[in-house]
């Protein structure tokens, strides 16, 4: 699985937008890194890895909202497509595995017949299936590697905005979520299917370029 980059430079006497600065910009190297050039052929673990850091990118990008209004729409929106068209490629692989090695045991026992011609079918279908939900991501992804769109989202991401701290009484009246200010060197919860440990746990980075 894609171990999350380290995000670094964060003390806890930093300015909170400069904190969500950092973590996003870390975020996106990371997302990037997996299949940088889209007219290569990626391998499963790149397609795999880049769902992960997806996952990672679009939970950080959900939680710094307030530090960038309107801004982080579009992103989201893009990351929440290429999750689900990467899960149900991931499906289609899944199935049609079971699939494939169900038939192997009956070639193997010399059981060709209806049953069997009927799930050499379904194996071609799930290939179709999984090639079509490719040609949607990719042309996604295409999208997103363009340098057009690599510049504005690094431009957008170093204009965080502060945001003022709501008394305790505020945000029980209003039962909106709080953002907690994050000073230490630090990411957020996750499980082992895309969500982030402790950033101290994982690897150094260079973020001086998204």
């Amino acid at each position: 699985m894609a171990k999350p980059l380290k995000i670094r430079k964060i003390s806890p006497d930093d300015q909170a937008k400069k904190a969500a600065t950092r973590i996003l910009r870390t975020r996106i190297k990371e997302f990037y890194s997996h299949w940088p050039n889209p007219d290569h052929t990626p391998t499963p673990e790149q397609l795999h890895d880049l769902r992960i850091s997806g996952k990672r990118l679009r939970y950080s990008a959900e939680s710094l909202r307030e530090f960038y209004p309107d801004r982080l729409a579009l992103l989201i929106d893009l990351l929440k497509r290429n999750q689900d068209l990467l899960g149900e490629i991931q499906d289609c692989v899944t199935q049609r595995g079971v699939i494939e090695e169900r038939l192997n045991r009956a070639g193997k026992r010399g059981m060709w017949n209806e049953q069997t011609a009927s799930l050499e079918k379904i194996i071609s279908e799930y290939d179709e299936r999984q090639s079509a939900l490719f040609a949607q991501f990719h042309e996604i992804w295409r999208g997103m590697t363009l340098d057009e769109f690599r510049r504005g989202l690094k431009a957008m991401v170093i204009r965080a905005k502060e945001v003022r701290q709501r008394r305790p009484a505020e945000d029980h009246e209003t039962r909106e979520p709080v953002l907690r200010a994050i000073t230490t060197a630090e990411s957020f919860p996750v499980d082992e299917t895309g969500d982030e440990t402790r950033a101290e746990t994982i690897v150094n980075i260079d973020d001086r370029d998204v």
